[in-house]
C-alpha cells in the first residue's frame, strides 16, 4: 500500500506533522508522478513556498532533506532538480558484468565494503536455484556498494562452497572484484544471469546503509548467475536504492571480468 501524500495545493498547517515534513511529502508526491522525469527542474523555492503557504526557510529544510536522501540535486548555475541515478544497471540475460564495470560504465568510481563472509547452508530454495542438495554447504557475502562514495545497493550472495574453496573474506577486501576472483583462481567465468525485479519495503539495516527512512521501499533485484557452461554459481538479492539505481535493457558494456 503507498504512502497518502498531501497535496501540492496547500499543507495542513493545522496537522501534527511539522511543516516542512509535509512539503517533503509534497515534493516527493511530485517527483515521482508523471510529469517530472530524472534531470528535469522542479520549481524554485519561492513559488513552492507560495503554494504551499509556509515560509521559504522551511521549504528550504525539506529540499536539504530530499537533497541529501539523493531524490534532488542542486545545480549551481540552474536550480533543483530530479536526481538522476548513479548507476545504471543493464538487464541483459546474455552477460552477467561485474559491478565495478556497471558503475564505470556510468561514470562513477565502484566502491564496496564487506558487511560480512560466512559459512551457510542451502535453503530448500537456494539448493533448487544453485544446483546443489539442500543443506550443502554455501559461502554468504554481503557488500554495500558505492559509486563516488555515495551508496546505492546492498548485495547478499550464495555460492556453493565446493566450487571456491579456500575463498575468503580478505580476498574481496580493496574493493575486489568477486567475478575476477573466480575467473583468476577457481577458472570459474559468469556467464548468463536471470533476474526479477520488484518493489519492496526494506529493513532497517538496509535503509540505514542506502541513506534511506527506515520505512522505505527499495527496489530489489534477485538473480541467478550460471557460468559458461550453464552450471549456476550465485544467487545474489539486491537492495536498490530507488533514487540512484536505473534498471535498463538494451545496456552494451564491456565483456564480463
Amino acid at each position: 500500500m503507498g504512502v497518502e501524500r498531501p497535496a501540492h495545493d496547500g499543507l495542513d498547517l493545522a496537522a501534527a506533522q511539522p511543516a516542512y515534513m509535509q512539503a517533503q511529502e509534497a515534493i516527493l508526491a511530485m517527483v515521482e508522478g508523471p510529469d517530472l522525469a530524472p534531470g528535469d527542474k522542479i520549481p524554485s523555492e519561492r513559488v513552492l513556498s507560495e503554494q504551499f503557504g509556509i515560509s521559504r526557510m522551511t521549504l528550504r529544510r525539506a529540499v536539504d532533506n530530499l537533497v541529501r536522501l539523493g531524490v534532488l540535486e542542486r545545480r549551481s548555475t540552474s536550480g533543483t532538480h530530479v536526481a538522476a541515478p548513479n548507476v545504471v544497471r543493464p538487464l541483459d540475460g546474455r552477460h552477467a558484468y561485474s559491478m565495478s564495470q556497471i558503475v564505470q560504465s556510468s561514470g562513477g568510481a565502484p566502491g564496496s565494503r564487506l558487511l560480512f563472509f560466512e559459512a551457510a547452508v542451502a535453503s530448500a530454495k537456494l539448493a533448487e536455484n544453485l544446483g546443489v542438495a539442500a543443506g550443502a554447504p554455501l559461502i554468504a557475502i554481503r557488500r554495500l556498494r558505492t559509486s563516488n562514495g555515495v551508496p546505492f545497493c546492498v548485495e547478499t550472495s550464495y555460492l556453493p562452497a565446493e566450487r571456491i574453496p579456500g575463498l575468503a573474506a580478505a580476498d574481496l577486501l580493496e574493493n575486489a572484484s568477486l567475478y575476477g576472483i573466480l575467473k583468476e583462481r577457481f577458472g570459474i567465468q559468469a556467464g548468463d544471469r536471470r533476474g526479477v525485479i520488484s518493489v519492496a519495503p526494506i529493513g532497517a539495516q538496509d535503509a540505514s546503509l542506502l541513506e534511506l527512512e527506515p520505512d522505505a521501499s527499495a527496489l530489489l533485484y534477485r538473480s541467478i548467475v550460471s557460468d559458461r557452461q550453464g552450471k549456476p554459481i550465485e544467487h545474489m538479492i539486491s537492495v536498490n536504492h530507488p533514487q540512484r539505481v536505473m534498471f535498463q535493457t538494451n545496456v552494451d558494456l564491456l565483456s564480463s571480468e
